[in-house]
C-alpha cells in the first residue's frame, strides 16, 4: 500500500516497551510520548496480522530495550508465520543468554548500539560498564546465526567519531562478519535534550567522504535510500552503512516505515505525534481483525515526510480508504 506521496509502506517497527537498562544520551526513544502500558504478544500478533493484509513484510523489534520483556520469544514465534523478516535492534546487554532462543523462534537478525567499544566513553554515554557483556552478546548472536549483525553507532561530535574509534569498529565488524551503522545524532522533540544534541550532533560528512572513498562496491539500501560502502580495511573487506536523515528530504521520501508505540498506537514518523491512531478501543472486540487493518489504512494516509525540499512531490489527494471508521486519532505536537 502506498502513502499519498507514493511511498510504499512495507516496514514496521514495534516497540514492546519504553523500559531500558541503560540511559543513553542520544536515545529518542522512537519519539513515543512517555507512556508504561506495553501490548501482549497477542496484540502484536493481531497488529502484525492487519499489516500483513495492508502490505508489509518485514518487522522490527525495538523498545526501550525489547529484551527486557520476559515474554519476547514467544512474541517472535508469533510474528513468525506473518511476515519475510523479523529483525531486532538491542543494546545487546542480554543478548548472550537471548540469542539462541530467539533464533530458534525465527529472529532473523539483529541491531545492536555499540557507541563505542572505550569502556569510559561507553559508561559516559550509556551510564552503565557494558562492553564485555555487549561483546559477549554480538559473539552469542554470530553464533545462533543472526546475521548480518549490524553495529549500530551514534555519531557524536568529538566522542566517537574519530578515525582510531571508528577503526575499531570496524575490527570487531570484520571479526564478527558483521555490518557498522553509522546513524546521524537526530533531535527528536521531547526526548533528545536540544542541549546535548548542539553539542553531540555530528554531520557524518567526513565520515561518509572517507568510507565514499575507501569502497570498492557501493550499494543503496531500499530503505531511506542508505548508501552502504564496501571496502578494504587492513586487507580485509568491511561494509559501512551511512545514515544520514537529518535536513534530508531524499531520506524522508524512501522512508517505507509505520511504527507501532509500546502502547498500542500507530505512527507515521519517528519525528512527529502528528496524528496518532489509537488501537486499543480496538483490542477484544468482534470487529478487531476489520478495524486493525482500517487502522493502518487511515496511518498510512496520514503519512507525511518531515524533511521537504523542492524535489518533495505533491500529495495526492486522500483516497478516504479509511474515512468513516470509529478509530480515535491522536493529535500531537
Amino acid at each position: 500500500m502506498r502513502d499519498r506521496y507514493g511511498r510504499e509502506v512495507s516496514d514496521l517497527r514495534v516497540s514492546l516497551t519504553q523500559r531500558c537498562n541503560l540511559q543513553c544520551v542520544f536515545c529518542h526513544m522512537e519519539g513515543q510520548p512517555a507512556a508504561s502500558a506495553e501490548l501482549s504478544p497477542a496484540e502484536i500478533e493481531g497488529i502484525v496480522r492487519a499489516g500483513a493484509e495492508v502490505g508489509i513484510d518485514r518487522v522490527k523489534l525495538t523498545g526501550g530495550e525489547p529484551t527486557l520483556r520476559s515474554d519476547l520469544v514467544e512474541i517472535v514465534a508469533r510474528l513468525r508465520p506473518l511476515v519475510r523478516e523479523i529483525s531486532m535492534t538491542t543494546n545487546g546487554l542480554r543478548l548472550a543468554a537471548l540469542a539462541a532462543p530467539l533464533r530458534a523462534a525465527g529472529l532473523d537478525r539483529v541491531n545492536v548500539s555499540l557507541p563505542s567499544l572505550d569502556p569510559e566513553i561507553y559508561r559516559r554515554l550509556t551510564g552503565v560498564d557494558g562492553v564485555p557483556r555487549v561483546l559477549e552478546g554480538l559473539r552469542a548472536a554470530a553464533a545462533a546465526g543472526l546475521r548480518p549483525i549490524k553495529l549500530n553507532v551514534v555519531a557524536l561530535e568529538g566522542t566517537n567519531d574519530s578515525r582510531e574509534a571508528v577503526d575499531h569498529l570496524l575490527a570487531l565488524a570484520q571479526e564478527l562478519s558483521a555490518w557498522v551503522q553509522l546513524i546521524e545524532f537526530e533531535n527528536v522533540s521531547g526526548r533528545v535534550d536540544p542541549r546535548v544534541y548542539r553539542v553531540l550532533h555530528s554531520e557524518l560528512g567526513r565520515l561518509s567522504e572517507e568510507a565514499a572513498h575507501r569502497a570498492f562496491r557501493t550499494e543503496r539500501n531500499r530503505l531511506h535510500g542508505r548508501p552502504r560502502y564496501t571496502f578494504l580495511a587492513n586487507g580485509r573487506p568491511v561494509t559501512v552503512e551511512v545514515v544520514q536523515p537529518v535536513e534530508n528530504p531524499a531520506f524522508c521520501m524512501e522512508c517505507h516505515r509505520l511504527r507501532v508505540t509500546s502502547d498500542g498506537r500507530l505512527k507515521g514518523c519517528l519525528m512527529t505525534n502528528h496524528g496518532l491512531v489509537d488501537l486499543r478501543p480496538l483490542f477484544g472486540t468482534p470487529e478487531a481483525a476489520a478495524g486493525l487493518r482500517a487502522a493502518f489504512e487511515l496511518a498510512i494516509d496520514r503519512r507525511r515526510p518531515f524533511f521537504v525540499g523542492p524535489e518533495t512531490p505533491v500529495p495526492v489527494p486522500s483516497s478516504g480508504a479509511a474515512e468513516g471508521t470509529l478509530l480515535p486519532m491522536a493529535a500531537g505536537p
